[in-house]
């Protein structure tokens, strides 16, 4: 027969090693990642907090870290928030770099290929609200620049507008130096063509273009040139948005595509309320300029002296 004393010793040593495995898988690991540099007793706390802007999108979740600007790879922390929860970070404010705006914040929208936003800051105690972060959809860029066809100047302050199947797609405006980064979603018809629509708020012809868009980023120069108008021919300028230029003067003729506030026409023809006209339309596989006809209502016209 065995020795009670030590059969008793064994069991309590068993229990005591089920108890404390035990109590280490209760331990729940959430998305946060916390390098031991953070731990700092008895300092100053920092709260680091972000605002999301999802733009007609709907992201699954938001990466959030931060970490020195000369050091990225020496991530401060790093947490994971849901749509709906606060995004912030509580750091000692003691670890945050000194440098004038050495420090880092980097968003990553998950769900789908958004693209990583980031903010620098400088360090501070208490709280930190950095700008906002406007969400978009996955996107095509074109390097648009606009220029005067004679002078090869640049054309600042045009507004750029992208439409395909009378959707407007996204817009945008051209800096003084006549360049803009203009973002296509990569969730359109990719097959077929977008209208770009360049208006310079009358300091020249809204130029109007079907332009086949490449995936992810590339570069595009628009040259504009004034109309000319032939005998009997007068420049109209649209006043209003989302105005139909149709195949015929009926009121449902076929709608060609839809005219925008700025827009101008050259007419050549009236008839009551219907004035006949043309537009032009640069196409970009044959690299060329052409004049589309059609009618408008002159409601939606004024002269241009």
């Amino acid at each position: 027969m065995g020795n009670p004393f030590k059969t008793i010793r064994n069991l309590l040593l068993f229990f005591s090693i089920a108890v404390i495995t035990a109590q280490e898988d209760s331990i729940t690991v959430d998305s946060t990642f916390y390098p031991k540099k953070v731990v700092a007793e008895g300092s100053e706390t920092v709260v680091i907090s972000a605002t999301v802007n999802p733009i007609n999108i709907s992201p699954t979740a938001y990466r959030y870290s931060i970490y020195p600007r000369n050091r990225p790879a020496e991530v401060f922390m790093q947490k994971l928030f849901f749509p709906g929860e606060q995004i912030q970070i509580i750091l000692p404010a003691n670890i945050l770099s000194t440098d004038s705006l050495g420090n880092i914040a980097k968003l990553e929208p998950l769900g789908d290929a958004y693209d990583h936003q980031y903010r620098m800051f400088n360090a501070d105690v208490g709280e930190i609200n950095l700008t906002t972060f406007d969400i978009l959809g996955p996107s095509d860029i074109m390097k648009l620049t606009v220029l005067d066809a004679e002078t090869n100047n640049p054309i600042g302050n045009s507004n750029i507008r992208i439409t395909q199947n009378r959707e407007i797609l996204s817009s945008a405006q051209t800096d003084t130096s006549g360049y803009t980064r203009v973002r296509i979603p990569v969730k359109r018809i990719q097959n077929e063509p977008v209208m770009v629509s360049i208006n310079t708020d009358g300091r020249f012809p809204t130029w109007k273009g079907n332009m086949d868009i490449a995936e992810g980023i590339f570069e595009k120069t628009v040259t504009i040139s004034p109309l000319e108008l032939g005998p009997g021919d007068a420049i109209y300028e649209v006043i209003d948005s989302m105005v139909p230029f149709r195949e015929g003067p009926e009121n449902g003729a076929v709608s060609l595509f839809l005219l925008n506030e700025g827009d101008q026409v050259i007419i050549s023809k009236v008839a009551g309320d219907r004035l006949f006209g043309r537009v032009r339309i640069y196409l970009d596989k044959q690299g060329i300029y052409r004049n589309i006809s059609g009618w408008v209502l002159g409601k939606h016209l004024n002269r241009m002296e």
